[in-house]
């Protein structure tokens, strides 16, 4: 039966406190809604928010209305395995057992807690199996979730936090609160741990885009091309975390020297006449041959000659360019750029990545490699930059491009204050080691291979893959793989290659280490022009998921065994989707359990979660990873793996709510995610649609519905609502990319 189990009324939006003035304080009305949070006793959580109304009467009343979250608040299935495991186990002991008031069957403690003047903000904090915040995003009350640093695996206690309290005062006006949950170590032990407000979230340039997670605008002034942290001790630290940024900047090049090309109006004249004359004389010596000259014009002509230089209009108007450099930035000072390198002119910026290369001398003698006399070989920390160089004169000439390796030199200054006391200071600073000439055309892509202890560079430039040995304080071509078109990107686990082609799909390669050698194994034949590809796995069976430019989702296998691999050559796609936005990135992250997910440090909670449970992560569901991308219209989502069972179901469920459920404009649900078909020659497929992929977008809105909507949807494909939202809650823990 449907209880409830607690209520709270609440504010929520900016404080009355924070407002010096009755004008100010006029202004955050607007902003601030009354909301009313209900809790039930199986653990749903439900929002309502208050608006005035007026009657027939004219007579204004205050309605409630349920607004949505998409959350799912009730405790995961795999909390109480857990806990069953530990109780066998005898780690749960006496005084660690759920009593009757956590479990909710008799008195509990509140877990619905309203605070004031938190970061400026009055809001709620529930403290209840997934523990949230409701704070205002523009005028609009939004669900946030609260991260524990070092809190035990889920399942030891019914709750992760059992204390809350707030409205602390301090110096600098945040408003401080504390939280009371339990720590890694001992089963029942507890951290107590202060906040100094949520000032990362309400900054300035903080957002709130929904689903959970709060996001910190950084304004560098530039475009940002490529971002990376330099993951070395030796390099970056906790004080100084660095990170290398490739950016972009738009600049004005200055033209007046072309407002004067030093000749007089005559002599300029008679210049013009000589060249129509000559221009003339050979338009009759080709009438008189039987030949076009046509061309030949074309290819006459000069840049200065298209066009002249009007001075009374204010002569040759500065024209934009864009200028690429490579940054190196100090997040701890407030990202602060401490080192930049400047590209050539006409040099853009396409690829980078931080790489550890192994210093490998080749033998005079014997050709053998060797990293020294007896020496365990020693990997170099390098900053590497892929370019294209497009010349001044456009496309007229083939485009090239350059390989570029920075190392990050660290040097201590030392200077005396006012007391006399002395300090040390580090100071970084970017060193361009080596640069090689690529003709083969633009880098646009570079990975790290690691094989058999040794780290090599792969440059994806042109249609080439060259896998490049660092040795003697150069690179070395090792092995190469030639593709049709344009090498878009390059995807590697372990010594598998992801090749994806700008126009020709995916290529699924293989490096040999013992001949140096890339072996092709299979590839997509269909002319797809792919913008992003990554991988998914799940257990043993790992997938290739790549996008094209009819926003589809394609997934392929390498199934050798497999009738539609005609003889094991080609990629077979298990299922397509239309996703509707556009990306051009897949990243790839680990898919947590409910047990780790409400853990701001999930290394240390996962490491507890081993030591208590010794064969968790032998299950396929313990080891899956998805991927995670960001859509050009400002969107973000990730594609999970599931098992066969929850997808027949979740499949079901799909299939039911959009019949049942009203859709925008009547249209069709189903059939937008269907594969949109390329309009290029040779690019349709013979075969059918595959679909199998679950709109995840559909689904989640069953955990806003009410709950007899709920039943009678669950009825239909025969299952239970605890174990769809259960499935739900896994789906969004699996998702979580922070």
């Amino acid at each position: 039966d449907l209880e409830t189990a607690e209520i709270r009324f609440f504010l929520c939006g900016p404080s009355f406190e924070s407002s010096s003035s009755s004008a100010a304080s006029s202004r955050s009305s607007t902003l601030r809604s009354l909301c009313l949070m209900v809790d039930t006793n199986l653990g749903d959580m439900h929002l309502y928010i208050g608006s005035r109304c007026c009657n027939r009467n004219r007579q204004s009343s205050l309605e409630f209305a349920r607004t949505p979250m998409g959350i799912v608040t009730r405790p995961s299935k795999e909390e109480s395995r857990h806990r069953a495991k530990l109780r066998r186990k005898g780690i749960l002991g006496d005084n660690v057992t759920i009593t009757a008031a956590e479990d909710g069957s008799l008195f509990r403690p509140n877990r619905l807690h309203r605070f004031g003047s938190i970061s400026k903000q009055d809001g709620l904090f529930a403290a209840s199996y997934r523990p949230f915040w409701i704070i205002s995003e523009r005028g609009a009350p939004t669900a946030i979730y609260h991260k524990l640093r070092h809190t035990a695996p889920a399942g030891g206690r019914l709750l992760p936090i059992s204390g809350f309290c707030s409205n602390l005062k301090q110096d600098d006006d945040e408003g401080g609160f504390l939280t009371l949950h339990e720590r890694i170590g001992r089963v029942g032990s507890q951290r107590l741990t202060l906040h100094r407000g949520l000032s990362d979230v309400f900054t300035p340039h903080g957002l709130l885009p929904g689903g959970g997670v709060c996001v910190q605008k950084i304004p560098m002034g530039v475009t940002v091309r490529r971002i990376k942290f330099i993951d070395e001790a030796s390099i970056s630290s906790v004080e100084h975390p660095l990170y290398v940024l490739l950016i972009s900047r738009e600049a004005e090049a200055d033209q007046s020297h072309l407002n004067d090309d030093g000749l007089t109006s005559e002599e300029r004249q008679m210049a013009k006449d000589e060249k129509e004359a000559a221009k003339t004389q050979r338009q009759v010596e080709a009438d008189l041959g039987g030949f076009d000259v046509e061309q030949e014009w074309v290819e006459e002509i000069e840049r200065e000659d298209c066009f002249e230089v009007d001075r009374s209009l204010g002569g040759a108007p500065p024209i934009s360019s864009r200028v690429y450099e490579v940054w190196l930035v100090d997040a701890a000072r407030g990202w602060e750029v401490i080192s930049t390198f400047p590209l050539e002119e006409f040099e853009h910026g396409l690829s980078m990545d931080v790489i550890a290369l192994t210093e490998v001398i080749e033998e005079s003698a014997t050709g053998a490699p060797t990293t020294g006399h007896d020496v365990a070989p020693e990997d170099t920390v390098f900053i590497a930059v892929g370019t294209g160089v497009v010349d001044q004169d456009g496309e007229d000439i083939s485009s090239k491009g350059r390989v570029l390796l920075f190392e990050v030199k660290k040097t201590e200054s030392s200077s005396k204050g006012r007391n006399g006391n002395t300090s040390i200071a580090l100071e970084f600073e970017l060193s361009l080691t080596y640069e090689k000439n690529i003709s083969l055309g633009p880098v646009t892509s570079l990975n790290a291979l690691c094989c058999e202890g040794k780290t090599r560079i792969v440059v994806g430039a042109g249609a080439e893959i060259t896998i490049e040995q660092w040795g003697g304080g150069k690179l070395t071509q090792m092995g190469f793989f030639h593709a049709n078109m344009q090498v878009k990107e390059i995807t590697l686990f372990k010594t598998f290659f992801l090749l994806s082609d700008a126009y020709d799909s995916l290529y699924f390669l293989v490096w040999r280490e013992s001949d140096k050698s890339l072996t092709l194994l299979a590839k997509d034949y269909e002319p797809i022009p792919v913008y992003a590809a990554g991988l998914i796995s799940r257990g043993g069976a790992m997938s290739f998921i790549c996008q094209d430019d009819r926003q589809n989702l394609q997934f392929f296998q390498y199934a050798p065994n497999d009738s539609a691999a005609r003889g094991g050559n080609k990629l077979v796609c298990r299922a397509d989707f239309h996703l509707g936005d556009q990306t051009i990135f897949f990243g790839s992250h680990w898919c947590r359990s409910s047990l780790l997910i409400n853990s701001a440090t999930p290394n240390s909670t996962l490491a507890a979660l081993k030591r208590q449970d010794t064969l968790f992560g032998r299950v396929d569901d313990d080891q899956r990873f998805a991927v995670n991308f960001g859509t050009t219209d400002g969107g973000f989502g990730s594609v999970v793996p599931l098992s066969e069972q929850v997808y027949w179901r979740l499949t079901a469920l799909q299939s039911v709510m959009s019949n049942a459920l009203e859709s925008n404009c009547a249209l069709s649900q189903r059939s937008w995610r269907l594969y949109r078909r390329t309009p290029r020659r040779g690019g349709c497929r013979s075969n059918d649609r595959k679909k199998g992929v679950i709109d995840g977008a559909l689904i989640l809105k069953y955990a806003d519905l009410p709950l007899t909507d709920q039943e009678d949807l669950a009825s239909a494909i025969g299952s239970t609502v605890e174990l769809i939202l259960d499935n739900i809650l896994e789906l969004g823990c699996a998702s979580t990319v922070v």
